[in-house]
């Protein structure tokens, strides 16, 4: 099944929804990554979310998430645009340690959203999560911080194979929309976690399928409005221009050190994990732009 991402919202419930398909997106930045299996299905769900809640952005918005935890895992970004477009890593990417949730997550985690549209940022939010799991943190965090109910559901599966790990990723998101029937909506939003829905969402990519499966007869649906939104796909905009930023940044006091070793400076994407060396002539042309 190729990657899709669509957005609608259900006639006549006041009720959003998205639906994504990411198994091609996670598996190439997984493999990019040489992620462990548990940080590669951290990492999947958590891509995941983050398209499905950028799907349904207006044109040309972004979201930036990051989760932050206390346990082994330390760090969750994802980069993800209204056109399909997304970056992502986790750190660690090793995780096969942890004993349980508790360790894998520690106590308390923190969750920042920005969202953005022309690289200028339009708001930002923060929120204590605590539900160790990196969807429904983020579902968390609509509900409280963004004060619009949603309930999200990601699910990933894995080939036995180095090369191609991903066998499924996928995940459905819904939101209320002004005038929804919120007990109407928390019952949906239950039906989500229920086995019946996550087999087919497991199974099917059919959207009228699985809204069927999900609205199941509910009094007042009027059919659904879809609309096929463009595919998710990794992508990476950084450049060597780019890292050059990055080395102005650096205090004096490094800078001098970089000299007098007289070493290339490597610094590696977080994104894509694409290694960039800068000369020394290359660091040297780099601040004195920033000096004019």
């Amino acid at each position: 099944m190729n990657d899709q991402l669509f957005k609608g919202h259900f006639k006549g419930l006041d009720i959003a929804f998205s639906y994504a398909v990411t198994t091609t997106t996670v598996n190439e930045i997984v493999v990019r990554h040489n992620c462990d299996p548990a940080a590669a299905h951290i990492l999947g769900r958590a891509l995941t979310g983050a398209l499905l809640s950028a799907a349904i952005l207006p044109k040309d918005h972004r979201i930036n998430v990051c989760w932050k935890y206390q346990g082994a895992l330390r760090t969750i970004v994802a980069d993800a645009g209204q056109d399909g477009t997304v970056r992502s890593f986790i750190s660690p990417a090793q995780l096969g340690g942890a004993e349980d949730l508790d360790a894998l997550y520690g106590n308390l985690g923190d969750l920042q959203v920005v969202t953005s549209h022309g690289g200028k940022i339009l708001n930002s939010g923060t929120a204590p999560v605590s539900l160790h799991d990196a969807a429904k943190d983020l579902a968390f965090y609509h509900c409280v911080s963004d004060q619009v109910e949603t309930g999200i559901n990601a699910m990933i599966g894995f080939n036995p194979d180095p090369e191609n790990p991903i066998r499924l990723c996928c995940g459905w998101m819904i939101q209320a929309l002004p005038g929804t029937d919120l007990e109407l909506f928390d019952r949906i939003r239950r039906r989500m976690d229920e086995p019946a829905f996550r087999e087919r969402l497991a199974q099917d990519g059919d959207v009228e399928t699985l809204a069927a499966k999900l609205i199941a007869n509910e009094a007042g649906f009027d059919g659904f409005y879809m609309e096929t939104c463009n595919p998710p796909r990794f992508v990476c905009p950084c450049s060597k221009e780019k890292m050059s930023a990055v080395v102005r940044t650096l205090p004096i006091a490094e800078r001098m050190e970089i000299v007098k070793k007289k070493e290339d400076v490597s610094i590696r994407c977080q994104f894509c994990n694409h290694l960039y060396d800068l000369t020394i002539d290359e660091c040297i042309v780099a601040w004195n732009e920033k000096a004019d």
